[in-house]
Parts: structure tokens; sequence; C-alpha cells
């Protein structure tokens, strides 16, 4: 038996269960943020949105391709989980677990009304979406706009 199994077996009942927990919530965590991940994904290719991410807004705009966007997701993901996972005995592991369980929830549910009412919603000033291969603003002017005299 190796050494880590031996030490997970002589853990206290109610570690074990919190370690169990934290794994499922983790889980969770990553599989709602694939789905947030090809939400934005299929928003940003066809019929646009708005990205409330700055760091995302910069990816799209720098690089006009969705890999940056989903490679920097993938990998935000990754250290958080992986973090919260190291951490997967303690209490404020657990803890934090949960807030981001339910953070990515509440994105679901955002998510949901979303595509629900996407078709009514007026477009925002910084509305986005990708057109031939390069990610336009329709709404932002780089200039300022003469008005016109009648």
């Amino acid at each position: 038996m190796a050494y880590s199994e031996i030490q997970a077996n002589n853990l206290p009942l109610d570690e074990k269960k919190r370690s169990e927990r934290v794994i499922w919530l983790l889980a969770g965590v990553v599989l709602l943020s694939l789905a947030d991940l090809f939400l934005t994904l299929t928003y940003l290719t066809s019929v646009g949105m708005s990205e409330g991410n700055p760091i995302a807004v910069w990816l799209l705009h720098s690089t006009n391709s969705v890999w940056p966007l989903a490679v920097y997701k993938m990998m935000t993901v990754a250290i958080c989980v992986s973090l919260l996972y190291m951490h997967r005995r303690k209490r404020q592991g657990e803890l934090a677990s949960w807030c981001a369980m339910c953070i990515l929830i509440a994105l679901s549910i955002w998510w949901n009304q979303y595509s629900r009412y996407q078709p009514y919603l007026p477009l925002a000033e910084d509305h986005m979406v990708m057109v031939n291969e390069m990610f336009v603003q329709p709404f932002l002017t780089t200039h300022k706009q003469v008005p016109i005299i009648q």
C-alpha cells in the first residue's frame, strides 16, 4: 500500500467527507466553466455579445482569435481548481469551493436568462462579434462624429 493511501486512510472521518465534497464541487466547477466557455465562444462567433472581462476583451482584440481566450479561461480554471484541490481537507478550502460553485451556478442562471431574452435585448455599445475572422465592435467609433446641421 502506498504512503498516500495509508495517510488517506488515517484521516478523521470528517476530513474524508470534506475532501469528497470538495472533489465533487470542483468537478461541478470544471463542468460549469466548460459550459461557460462553450457559450461564450458560441455567442462571440455567431450573434455577438458584450464581454465583461477586460482581459478577455484585450485578448480578443489583440489576437482576433477565440483560441487565446479559450486557453486563458482553461488555465485560470485549472489554477483555481488545483489550489482548491490542494486545500480540500481544510474548512477554508471547502468554503472557497462552495463559493466558486455558487458563482458558477449564478453565471449559469444568467446565461439561461441571456439566451432566452437575447433576441429582444438592445445591442450594447460595447457589443462585439466575429466577422470574417476579425472581432468588431460595430457601435464603437474611433473618431468623434460631427453632427449634421440642417
